[in-house]
């Protein structure tokens, strides 16, 4: 723990200068005043040490105007600042000496500084000030070296890292080239909402218009990295809880679409081609189960059994670290059986022997089936839609696509085409009920 005395109120005075020179541009000189004389200053006080100081700010001024007047200068004008600073001394436990100093606005501004300091060095010891020099991008390397690595798992839970690698690297990149040079302790409410606007305004690589949720997982690192510098003593407050909330999960735009029966067929059809042969069973995998692309993937024939028609989900390999279990329909079990025949049959291999993931191909087989909007994660949603139309309860449906939240199922359900003529049929219906009957026109 480091060593602490009570802080002081420093003055210190400035000399600027400004002027234009021979080319016609404008310039500023500013140069700190000294209080030191022939006389020891030991025996100066704080009001005598202050006059000396302007004084020499006076000097400096004549002095260096003079000379810029000889190298052609013009419109010379001088000015004398002076500006308060909150200072305190420490000894660490090497015995090194150290000063801590703060701009104030005010002495008493100042003397809040002081006791802001020494409670710094009481909580977090001499580690709270090597922040002061602490960069954005100091942060950003703690981050990536220390929670930014691949997932570890122990008894199938993970302890460590991080599952998906590759978009968490993706989401600090920007941060860093925005942030990385600045001061950690600068970092303020403001820059991060003026960084929320600019991204929203800045289109992507492609070209198109940058998406609310891709910002918000940008900002949702943005705010851990700096909840884990508050954590470390390296910053007193998390500039987001300065003012409202800066990411809001309700603006995101939620897509809903889901596939017919139709669109599944022509998607199916296009996996036809040799080049995308592998791609079916997941497909079929995906819409018959709802299972994420990262669950498929991971996948390997020791959680399939085929007898009884179930395949287990580890853990380690879902988003929510929740093992479960789901049944198998008529075709997917055969396109399993299928593919298990040709496969070694090791238990440790992946089912559908892909590593890394189907973008490329999955790619060409909407296009070839003109399906261009409909993303991988959709045929999740297929799943969902389908499942409540075959009026399996909510809850239900939820345990299994994983959901630990109603309100996450909910956004799976889609109503499609078929459900709001199914929803105006039974309002017609409804609305029938309720209208008188037609008069005869038999006259009595």
């Amino acid at each position: 723990m480091a060593r602490e005395r009570t802080g002081f109120i420093v003055s210190q005075v400035f000399a600027t200068v400004a002027y234009i020179d021979v080319k016609g541009e404008q310039h500023k000189l500013t140069k700190p005043a000294t209080a030191r004389t022939d006389d020891s200053k030991n025996h100066l006080n704080e009001s005598q040490k202050q006059a000396l100081k302007l004084k020499h700010a006076e000097r400096i001024i004549r002095d260096t105007i003079t000379d810029l007047k000889k190298r052609g200068a013009t419109n010379c004008k001088g000015a004398i600042e002076s500006r308060l600073f909150a200072r305190v001394g420490y000894t660490d436990d090497q015995g090194k000496r150290h000063d801590v100093v703060r701009a104030a606005e005010s002495r008493t501004n100042a003397r809040e500084l002081i006791r802001e300091i020494l409670r710094d060095l009481e909580e977090h010891g001499a580690q709270a000030f090597d922040a002061e020099r602490m960069t954005f991008a100091d942060l950003a390397k703690h981050f990536e070296t220390h929670y930014l690595k691949d997932a570890q798992y122990v008894d199938g839970r993970k302890i460590a890292g991080v599952r998906s690698l590759k978009p968490a690297l993706a989401a600090v990149r920007p941060l860093k080239e925005t942030f990385g040079k600045r001061r950690l302790k600068s970092l303020t409410y403001g820059d991060i909402r003026a960084y929320r606007a600019r991204r929203l305004e800045a289109a992507t690589r492609s070209g198109g218009q940058r998406s609310i949720a891709s910002v918000n997982r940008e900002l949702s690192k943005l705010r851990r990295m700096l909840n884990i510098a508050q954590r470390e003593g390296w910053i007193r407050k998390n500039p987001f809880a300065a003012g409202e909330p800066l990411i809001s999960m309700a603006d995101e735009r939620k897509r809903e679409r889901i596939l017919t029966r139709e669109e599944e067929r022509r998607l199916l059809d296009a996996c036809t081609d040799p080049r995308r042969l592998h791609l079916g069973p997941i497909i079929i995998a995906a819409i018959d189960t709802g299972m994420r692309r990262g669950e498929l993937l991971s996948l390997r024939w020791r959680d399939v059994d085929l007898e009884h028609g179930v395949i287990l989900i580890q853990a380690f390999n879902t988003k929510t670290m929740k093992q479960r279990e789901l049944a198998m329909t008529t075709r997917l079990k055969l396109e399993l059986a299928r593919l298990y025949e040709e496969s070694t049959q090791d238990p440790a291999m992946r089912v559908f022997g892909i590593l890394d993931n189907v973008k490329r191909s999955y790619t060409a087989a909407r296009k070839a089936a003109g399906l261009l909007d409909v993303r991988f994660h959709d045929l999740r949603h297929t799943a969902a839609t389908r499942l409540v139309g075959a009026h399996i309860p909510l809850s239900e449906v939820g345990r299994i696509l994983g959901h630990t939240q109603a309100n996450t199922t909910y956004r799976y359900v889609n109503a499609n085409a078929e459900t709001a003529r199914r929803a105006a049929a039974a309002l017609d219906a409804f609305n029938a009920e309720g209208e008188p009957a037609p008069e005869s026109d038999v006259v009595n």
